[in-house]
C-alpha cells in the first residue's frame, strides 16, 4: 500500500465517524516536534555492522473530533527529515533520511475539562524511513526495509487559549518492527522491535 493510499484510507475512516452532538467540529492541528529512536534499528549478527537511526525533526496535520465528553479520534499525518549512521567497526557513515508517517489514534481523557486536560493516546499507524541505502536494496531486489505496520501509545496535554485554539502537547511510542533484511547476510539479518519516541506541539484550532 503506498502512502497517498494510506492518507486517503485513514481520511475516509475519519469522515465516517458519526457527528454526535455540536461538541464534535473538527479540529485541525498544524503540529512540530522531534522523532527519537530508543535503540538501535539493524544488527548483523556475524559482525559488529548496525545501522542507528538519529533524531528527526517531523511536522504535519493532525485532523480529529469529539466522540462524546471525554472520547474522540484523530488522524495524524507527518513527515520529516533527519540521519542514519552505517557503522562498521571504526567505519561511520551518515546518510540523509526522511520520515514518512500515519496514524489513527483515539484519545480518553484521564483529568481535567474543557480548559485544560490530560488524556490517554493509542492507536495504529504506518512509518516508513526513505534512504538510497533503503531504494537501492529494493529495486536491485537485494533486501527491503522492515517495520511499517506501527503501534502508537502515549499521552496528550491541551490547554485552552480561547473558545476555538488550544495548546496540544503530545508524546507518544510510535513502536514497530525495525530492520534492513539483506540477501547477502542471509539468516543473520536480525529484526527487531523499535521504539520511536515522538513528541509534538501544536496548536489547535475548531472548525
Amino acid at each position: 500500500m503506498n502512502r497517498r493510499t494510506l492518507a486517503l484510507a485513514v481520511l475516509l475512516a475519519l469522515t465516517a465517524v458519526p457527528f454526535h452532538s455540536a461538541r464534535a467540529a473538527v479540529e485541525v492541528t498544524p503540529y512540530f516536534g522531534a522523532m527519537v529512536p530508543a535503540n538501535t534499528q539493524f544488527m548483523e549478527s556475524s559482525g559488529a555492522t548496525y545501522i542507528r537511526m538519529q533524531t528527526h525533526t517531523v511536522y504535519g496535520l493532525a485532523l480529529g473530533t469529539s466522540l462524546g465528553q471525554k472520547c474522540g479520534v484523530e488522524v495524524v499525518l507527518g513527515t520529516g527529515t533527519g540521519k542514519m549512521e552505517i557503522v562498521g567497526g571504526s567505519t561511520v557513515l551518515a546518510l540523509a533520511t526522511t520520515v514518512f508517517m500515519a496514524d489513527l489514534r483515539g484519545r480518553h481523557r484521564l483529568l481535567g475539562g474543557d480548559q485544560s486536560s490530560l488524556s490517554a493516546v493509542v492507536g495504529v499507524g504506518y512509518t516508513d524511513f526513505k534512504s538510497g541505502l533503503f531504494d537501492l536494496a529494493h529495486e536491485t531486489d537485494l533486501g527491503e526495509f522492515f517495520g511499517r505496520l506501527t503501534g502508537v501509545a502515549g499521552a496528550e496535554i491541551r490547554s485552552n487559549l480561547s473558545d476555538r485554539v488550544h495548546l496540544n502537547f503530545v508524546a507518544v511510542d510510535r513502536v514497530h518492527h525495525s530492520g534492513v533484511g539483506l540477501n547477502s547476510f542471509g539468516s543473520d539479518t536480525i529484526v527487531k522491535t523499535q521504539n520511536d519516541i515522538t513528541v509534538t506541539a501544536g496548536l489547535t484550532f475548531g472548525m
